[in-house]
C-alpha cells in the first residue's frame, strides 16, 4: 500500500533536518517527544467509554463508575513504530490496555494503586509489570522505539491476565485475544520538587488499513471490508463510516467493474435517468456496451436504485463471462426453501454465484433473491469473487 505522511507538528521538520530517522507524525510536551511511523493512520476525536478498576482492601479488583471522555484517537496500522525522545533525564513510560472483553463497547481499565496492573517501557525497548519505575527511567536526547507488536502482544497477555481463574471482578467475560487493540501510552516526568507531569497518548491498533469505527473486527465481513478498501473498489463514508448495512447500488456496482475492467472509454449508451455529467456514466455505458448490464426498462436504468441480490448475482456472472472466465460450478436452487422464488432471468446467475460460493447464505438456508444488497454483503462478495478466480 502506498505510504501515507501526515504531520501534526511542525516541529518535526526542524528535527527531520538533524536526522532522518524520525517518522512522519509527533506531537511534543515540555519534558519529551512522541512520534509516530505507520503506512496509514488518522487522528480523529474519539469518545470513549470506560470502566476502571480498583483494588480494595483485599488486593481484588472491583469494578468502578463507567465515565467517558473523549480524546484524540492515535489510529494506526499494524506496522507503526513509536519512538519517544525524552529532553530531560528521568521520564518514564507505562502502557494500560483497555481490553473490552465482553463486547459491550465500554473499555475495561485497571488501576492497581500500589500494585501495579500496567506495564512499564524500558531503556531495552520492551515492556514489562514493574513495581518500581525508577530503574526504567530513560535518558534525554536518546530515541527510544516502542513497536505496534510489542503492544499487541503486552495486549493479548492482558486480556488472557484479566479472565483468569479466581479473578472476580472479570467473572463472566470471554478473554478473547485482542487482536485490535485499544492502548493507553503515558509519558511521566516529575521535575525537582514539583508535581508529576503526565502526557497520555489513546493509541489503536488495526491490520494493514485502517478501517472505519464502525466495522468491528469480530464481524465476518471484517476482513472483506479490509480487502475492498485497500483494492479500491469502494470507500467508506464521508463521515468516516462504513455503514456495513447501508444499501449497495446499481450504479456503485457499475462503477466497480468498470474500474476492474480497467476504465476502459466508451461511447455514450444512454438512458434517460443516467445523465452524462453524472460521476457514474462512464461506467454504466461501458457495462451496458459490453452485455454486463441491462436497464431495467429500455427507458430505466434507476441507477440509484438498491442492487438485489439475484440482480448482483448474474452482473457479475455477465462480467466473468466477458473477463473470460469460465467455471462450471452450478448450484442445484431447489435444494433451498426459496429457491422457486428466483426470477426466470436471473436464474443462471444465482446457479453459478451459489455454485461458485460468492453469494452469502443466511443461517435459515435462504437465497433471499430480491433483497437488496448491503455495503457489507457486496464487501463479502466481491472479496470472495477475486478469491475463487484469482488462479483462473
Amino acid at each position: 500500500m502506498k505510504r501515507q505522511r501526515r504531520w501534526i507538528s511542525l516541529i518535526l521538520t526542524a528535527l527531520l533536518a538533524v536526522s532522518a530517522v524520525f517518522p512522519s507524525s509527533a506531537q511534543e510536551t515540555a519534558f519529551s517527544s512522541f512520534f509516530i511511523d505507520a503506512s496509514d493512520m488518522a487522528f480523529p476525536q474519539q469518545s470513549l467509554s470506560i470502566q476502571p478498576y480498583e483494588r480494595d482492601s483485599s488486593g481484588k479488583l472491583r469494578a468502578g463508575e463507567v465515565y467517558q471522555i473523549t480524546c484524540s484517537l492515535n489510529q494506526v496500522t499494524e506496522d507503526a513504530s513509536f519512538y519517544i525522545q525524552p529532553k530531560t533525564s528521568g521520564v518514564w513510560v507505562t502502557v494500560d490496555y483497555l481490553t473490552d472483553l465482553n463486547g459491550d463497547g465500554v473499555y475495561e481499565l485497571p488501576n492497581g494503586g500500589s500494585s501495579p496492573v500496567w506495564d512499564t517501557f524500558s531503556p531495552q525497548s520492551s515492556l514489562s509489570l514493574q513495581s518500581s519505575s525508577q530503574s526504567q527511567k530513560l535518558n534525554a536526547g536518546q530515541t527510544y522505539v516502542l513497536s505496534a507488536q510489542t503492544l499487541r502482544e503486552g495486549s493479548q497477555q492482558a486480556a488472557k491476565a484479566r479472565t483468569q481463574s479466581g479473578n472476580a471482578a472479570y467473572l463472566g467475560m470471554s478473554g478473547s485475544v485482542q487482536d485490535f487493540p485499544l492502548c493507553l501510552v503515558r509519558l511521566h516526568y516529575t521535575p525537582d520538587g514539583g508535581q508529576e507531569q503526565t502526557q497520555s497518548y489513546y493509541v489503536k491498533l488495526y491490520g494493514q488499513i485502517l478501517l472505519p469505527t464502525d466495522v468491528s473486527p469480530d464481524a465476518d465481513y471484517y476482513e472483506a471490508v479490509e480487502y475492498v478498501l485497500s483494492q479500491g473498489y469502494f470507500a467508506g463514508m464521508d463521515d468516516g463510516s462504513f455503514q456495513p448495512d447501508g444499501y449497495f447500488t446499481r450504479a456503485q456496482l457499475a462503477q466497480i467493474l468498470w474500474r476492474m475492467g480497467g476504465s476502459l472509454v466508451s461511447g455514450g449508451y444512454s438512458f434517460p435517468d443516467v445523465d452524462a455529467n453524472e460521476w457514474y456514466y462512464d461506467a454504466i455505458s461501458w457495462c451496458c456496451q459490453n452485455g454486463i448490464m441491462t436497464g431495467l426498462s429500455t427507458s430505466s436504468f434507476a441507477p440509484n436504485a438498491p442492487l438485489s441480490r439475484q440482480q448482483m448475482s448474474l452482473i457479475l456472472f455477465q462480467y466473468a463471462k466477458y473477463s473470460g472466465i469460465r467455471s462450471d460450478r452450478q448450484a442445484d436452487l431447489s435444494r433451498y426453501p426459496d429457491g422457486g422464488s428466483v426470477s426466470v432471468w436471473a436464474k443462471q446467475g444465482m446457479e453459478w454465484a451459489v455454485g461458485n460460493g460468492l453469494l452469502p447464505i443466511a443461517s435459515d438456508n435462504m437465497l433471499n433473491p430480491s433483497a437488496s444488497v448491503t455495503r457489507s454483503e457486496m464487501a463479502m462478495v466481491l472479496y470472495a469473487y477475486d478469491t475463487v478466480f484469482s488462479l483462473r
